[in-house]
């Protein structure tokens, strides 16, 4: 077991067993030497007493060399030794001991201080710091005994011969297994602190890998935000340090085109860019998808941070040449100087609405956080405070906008739409409201209150009107939003075919697997399914047809310029896609009759817009719907509520 352990421990960072075992000594062999020192300076005072003349100045002489190396070596012990010298001390002050005994016995002999030599063989038993020393001292300490009885008791030495045996074998076995018990100890003591350290250095790689983007090699989320911490709370309060978001444009393209394996080896290039321009000025890290973040500390002022990060962008905008396909995509950022006295939050929140008006304002460049954003950025505050204690129930109302079937040439159902009175905002369009109420996780609160006041509403009719009603990302990739709809629903009593739900490309894209599971459950359930804003956003056949969808709602924006030829090859090409898929074709955004001829023209099935009637409380859509051949003189009125 020793022998194993010892030389795992050896095989392991270069352990000595023997060094080690003979420090763990170190305190015991000093010890020994400082009560050895105290005795023979005693000794020496008692000499004076006992002894005169020549007898005295041998036994003086004997005792005071002993004292005064010993008391050399309890010094020497101070710190620790090479064994070489530890074992040259010890067995030099073991043959001063015997040569002190030896003097003793030759000056004055009596068979009873024979005894100190079966002391001294257990004593060096326990002092020497080797088995090899130990031997030798307790060979040298018999040697001295049988010396004495060839003098003077030559016709003891058989029964001094079994009595030295018998202590010979005692002091051995003492230092024996001793030595083994603490070598045991020695060896598993290195053997645990080695497999620590194997620990706390696979510890520390895992770490590393945790703080590791998987695929780029970049610093991942976690590592960006403890850089962060460190920047904002524990930097230099002299040294500035500016929070830059990075997000790639046309990076869904790629991936929609070319294939996640492709859009992966573009991220790989694109971090090597990013890594290569940073180097050790910032510490760029990846949070995911196609953003970037990048921390850079200087005491530059805004116009150089502008500079540095308008440099990064023809880098990445440079075309990329993978697996022999030419790429290109650009970047747009947002940056804002990480402040000390800002939260967490306001200073991500502030870099993300540089970054969004980077996006809106025709990407590819950079915006810095300015009091303009500033101003947008409080009013979205004061929105989410409002929004967190607001009484949905009392405060939220709806308003309807029909949806007119060409073919029957009626109305066959409403769009509900959402208006929130704030006591303390007033009355607020959702173009203000829905975005923050979904950056604030607020979302499902109203998406639930207006299902549960559209169901009350359908339930104080007397004849049921299919009604459409709008789901956000968030509400998708909940199961517990999508749970609560289901059991709203279903204790209502009401025909789940009532109720349709509309939904948009890019709210399904934080997780578009989850989104069509969630779907599918309300599809199956007979709720119809809507993809709304159509046209807008990515539009690929193969994605769409494996979703459970009725109706593709084209979006308003096509109906801005209809004297450009396009405008009506593009519409047509919609409503095409429409058909392929087997699906609704609604045309949104008809105000007038030139529309409402280019909606007949493209071949869609359904209207809505200003034309068929603006957002209307229940009862007036209630009088509208029971008027259904009145709908051409439906005045264009301001929007009471907005749309």
């Amino acid at each position: 077991m020793l022998r194993r352990l010892i030389n795992f421990a050896e095989s392991s960072a270069g352990f000595d067993a023997r060094s080690s075992i003979a420090q763990i000594y170190r305190p015991v062999i000093r010890g020994y030497f400082g009560v050895a020192a105290i005795y023979y300076i005693v000794m020496t005072l008692t000499h004076f007493q006992e002894f005169s003349g020549a007898d005295l100045l041998s036994m003086v002489s004997a005792s005071v060399t002993a004292s005064l190396f010993t008391l050399f070596a309890w010094h020497a012990l101070r710190k620790p030794l090479p064994i070489g010298k530890l074992e040259a001390l010890t067995s030099v002050t073991n043959m001063l001991i015997i040569i002190n005994v030896l003097v003793a016995l030759q000056l004055e002999y009596a068979e009873p201080k024979l005894i100190y030599f079966m002391m001294m063989a257990m004593i060096f038993a326990f002092a020497c710091v080797s088995m090899r020393q130990a031997l030798l001292s307790i060979a040298a300490t018999l040697g001295g005994l049988f010396y004495q009885l060839a003098q003077h008791e030559s016709d003891q030495l058989t029964i001094y011969g079994f009595i030295s045996f018998a202590a010979a074998l005692s002091a051995i076995a003492i230092t024996f297994f001793l030595r083994r018990a603490i070598g045991l100890a020695v060896a598993a003591k290195h053997e645990a602190e080695y497999e620590l350290k194997q620990a706390q250095n696979l510890g520390e790689t895992m770490r590393q890998r945790s703080l590791s983007d998987s695929l780029t090699g970049l610093p991942n989320r976690r590592a960006f935000f403890e850089t962060y911490t460190e920047y904002k709370n524990g930097g230099d309060p002299s040294h500035a340090a500016w929070l830059i978001l990075l997000d790639l444009d046309g990076f869904k393209t790629v991936n929609d085109v070319y294939g996640h394996i492709m859009g992966d080896a573009l991220l790989k290039e694109v971090a090597e860019r990013l890594r290569n321009y940073c180097g050790t000025n910032a510490h760029v890290s990846r949070m995911g998808g196609d953003e970037f973040n990048i921390i850079l500390a200087t005491n530059a002022g805004v116009d150089a941070v502008e500079a540095w990060c308008q440099k990064l962008l023809p880098q990445i905008a440079e075309i990329y040449r993978i697996d022999d396909r030419l790429i290109q995509v650009s970047g747009s950022i947002g940056c804002t100087e990480i402040l000390a006295d800002e939260t967490d939050t306001q200073l991500i929140r502030n870099a993300d609405f540089a970054l969004l008006h980077a996006k809106r304002t025709g990407k590819n460049r950079v915006v810095v956080f300015c009091d303009e954003h500033a101003k947008n950025a409080a009013e979205s505050y004061r929105i989410e405070q409002a929004l967190r204690v607001a009484d949905f129930d009392k405060e939220i109302e709806l308003v309807f906008q029909p949806q007119f079937d060409l073919g029957e040439n009626k109305v066959v159902r409403a769009e509900v739409l959402a208006r929130w009175d704030s006591p303390t905002l007033g009355s607020t369009g959702p173009d203000r409201f829905i975005k923050v109420a979904e950056e604030s996780g607020l979302i499902a609160n109203i998406t639930l209150t207006v299902l549960q006041k559209t169901i009350t509403t359908l339930k104080s009719w007397d004849q049921r009107f299919p009604l459409s009603i709008n789901l956000s990302g968030h509400d998708l990739i909940a199961d517990q939003v999508i749970d609560q709809i289901i059991d709203l629903v279903h204790n209502s009593g009401l025909d789940p075919t009532l109720l349709e739900f509309e939904v948009t490309e890019s709210a399904m894209m934080p997780d578009a697997q989850k989104a069509a599971d969630n779907l599918d459950r309300l599809a199956a359930l007979g709720h119809p399914i809507a993809l709304d804003d159509f046209g807008t956003g990515y539009s690929n056949f193969g994605y769409l047809r494996t979703l459970p969808i009725s109706k593709l709602k084209v979006d308003r924006s096509f109906m801005e310029n209809l004297t450009d030829p396009m405008s009506e090859k593009i519409l047509h090409s919609l409503a095409g896609m429409a058909r392929t898929l087997d699906v609704e074709c609604l045309l949104e955004g008809v105000e007038n009759e030139l529309e409402l001829l280019m909606a007949k023209r493209i071949g869609a099935q359904s209207v809505q817009g200003y034309y068929f009637g603006i957002p209307m409380t229940a009862e007036e859509l209630f009088e509208y719907i029971e008027g259904p051949d009145m709908w051409h003189e439906q005045p264009q009125r301001s929007v009471a509520f907005g749309q």
